[in-house]
């Protein structure tokens, strides 16, 4: 389940800086795309889950369990993105280039 779970959060960073950099969006833009598409808020439909019954338990679990992977994959997207995907030295380079 965790794999599944890490692999939609790689997926989505990659998707995110392919999707800013075709925009043309400026390195803020491009990160806050790739940070959009990795959250899920999967706490909004817990509530939900909750309220089903006892049978559906191990769905609650499930949600909560994902969200700790999103936890701690949007800690490792504040270190990953900007060093890899939308470096701060890449997008002045961009601009720079494009300004000439």
């Amino acid at each position: 389940m965790a794999g599944v779970y890490l692999a939609f959060l790689v997926a989505a960073a990659l998707l995110g800086a392919a999707t800013g950099r075709a925009a043309g969006l400026p390195t803020s833009g491009r990160r806050t795309v790739i940070f959009s598409l990795g959250t899920r808020n999967s706490f909004v439909v817990l509530p939900l889950v909750l309220a089903l019954g006892p049978e559906w338990n191990v769905a609650a679990v499930v949600i909560v369990f994902q969200s700790l992977v999103e936890l701690f994959g949007m800690v490792a997207y504040l270190w990953i993105v900007p060093r890899y995907l939308v470096p701060e030295h890449a997008a002045i380079m961009q601009d720079s280039a494009g300004n000439e």
